[in-house]
């Protein structure tokens, strides 16, 4: 008999964190009842700190995507981009569903995972 799978452990931003410091932490933070913002840091080059964030709204069923890349030198040159896509068009499901857990997980209320994902109701 095959094992059950384990989910695997989403890095959570809890509000009992200090203000102060909740910004510069990596992982999932809940912004409303509806949208969870997931942040990491990328070592693209020794001279460039970048920061992914992806924002999950279970309103819209939209995830944008932004990318700050700024140089460790104050005065140096910084490129953002930010990108829109609906769940429907995302390629990773996956990351939906994770998006879904942890936005529960931190005390949100998104509608049921089924209604996300498009998938019908079996009762």
């Amino acid at each position: 008999m095959a094992e059950p799978k384990k989910k695997n452990e989403l890095r959570l931003v809890r509000d009992d964190r200090e203000k102060t410091e909740r910004w510069q932490l990596e992982g999932y933070q809940k912004l409303d009842d509806n949208l969870v913002m997931y942040r990491r840091y990328l070592p693209v080059t020794k001279e460039l700190n970048s920061i992914m964030i992806h924002v999950y709204d279970f309103s819209t069923y939209q995830q944008t995507t932004i990318l700050d890349a700024k140089g460790y030198n104050s005065g140096g040159a910084a490129a953002t981009t930010m990108q829109v896509t609906n769940f429907r068009d995302l390629g990773n499901k996956q990351a939906i569903k994770d998006a879904h857990r942890a936005l529960s997980d931190l005390g949100g209320s998104p509608p049921c995972l089924n209604d996300v994902l498009g998938v019908p109701d079996l009762d």
